[in-house]
């Protein structure tokens, strides 16, 4: 197991790192999937988006637009792109 320090955790070593992960979903009746990249956002960011999902509202977009990131760490999609381009299998690994 790692250990960390409170050093470490000061520096930002918990946030903004990337893992790639991989969906299967179906699409017209075929099996799919499609490797993805999730950066893992500092908590300023997450506590806004638990609050209000807290609150029943819908923060799933958005909590994807500014997650899913490309290979340099970029936004992928905007919140619109993901409303409207996504399944919802991808929501899951997100969270």
């Amino acid at each position: 197991m790692a250990k960390l320090s409170l050093a470490d955790i000061k520096s930002g070593s918990l946030v903004s790192q990337v893992r790639e992960e991989s969906v299967t979903f179906f699409h017209n009746g075929e099996e799919c999937s499609v490797d993805i990249r999730i950066k893992q956002l500092p908590f300023v960011e997450t506590e806004s988006l638990f609050l209000r999902w807290g609150n029943k509202e819908n923060v799933a977009s958005e909590w994807i637009s500014k997650a899913l990131v490309d290979d340099k760490g970029k936004a992928m999609f905007t919140q619109a792109q993901v409303e409207n381009n996504t399944k919802p299998k991808i929501y899951s690994i997100i969270y």
